[in-house]
Parts: structure tokens; sequence; C-alpha cells
């Protein structure tokens, strides 16, 4: 997916193959990382239709960074002193 169509619309979603793509993951793993909590929860738009918000999950990720980039911080301040 690039950037021209996610910028179409506020309210894209995308299926596992995608979020997997995204994420760098194989589907399966997605699936595992949703049971556990570790991402968004999908959406399910039917019996056999689940999807992911992508709002949802840049969000996710820029959290993910966020506190990473401060943990980095954390630790860079501990070993300054």
């Amino acid at each position: 997916m690039d950037e021209l169509q996610v910028r179409k619309t506020d309210v894209a979603v995308i299926n596992v193959r995608e979020v997997a793509e995204l994420l760098g993951v194989n589907a399966r793993t997605i699936w595992r990382m949703a049971q556990r909590g570790e991402i968004p929860a999908p959406i399910r738009l039917g019996d056999r239709v689940v999807r992911w918000r992508l709002s949802d999950l840049r969000e996710h990720l820029d959290r993910k960074a966020a506190a990473a980039v401060g943990a980095a911080e954390l630790r860079a301040t501990r070993g300054a002193r």
C-alpha cells in the first residue's frame, strides 16, 4: 500500500497480509501478536472478514517508538552519572 492510498482516507483498513508486510513478520505472527495484545485488536467486518485500522497500527507503532526513545534516553542519563 503506497502513501497516496493511505492519505485518501483516515479510515483505511488493511488485512492480515498487509499488517504482516507493514511489521515485517508473517501472517501467523500477526494473529499471535493480536491474541497476546501486542498490537491493536482487529475489527470484524463480517463472518470471515477481519481488518485492522491503519490509524490504530500507526498510533501503536508511534507509542512504541516513543517509549523506546525514552528508555534509551533514560539509559544514557543513568550511564552519564
